[in-house]
């Protein structure tokens, strides 16, 4: 009965680490894209 309980504790820790990386990954991606964009209008200014 006692190990019942344990298995809730770690799939909670489990889903507590997917959502960080989840987060972690979509921020990043924002990040990426806002230097992506930042370069293409960078280069669209230098043929000009």
């Amino acid at each position: 009965m006692e190990s019942y309980g344990k298995i809730f504790v770690v799939v909670a820790v489990l889903a507590v680490i997917l959502v960080g990386v989840f987060v972690y990954l979509f921020t990043i991606d924002r990040k990426v894209r806002k230097l992506e964009k930042e370069i293409e209008e960078k280069s669209a200014n230098k043929k000009k």
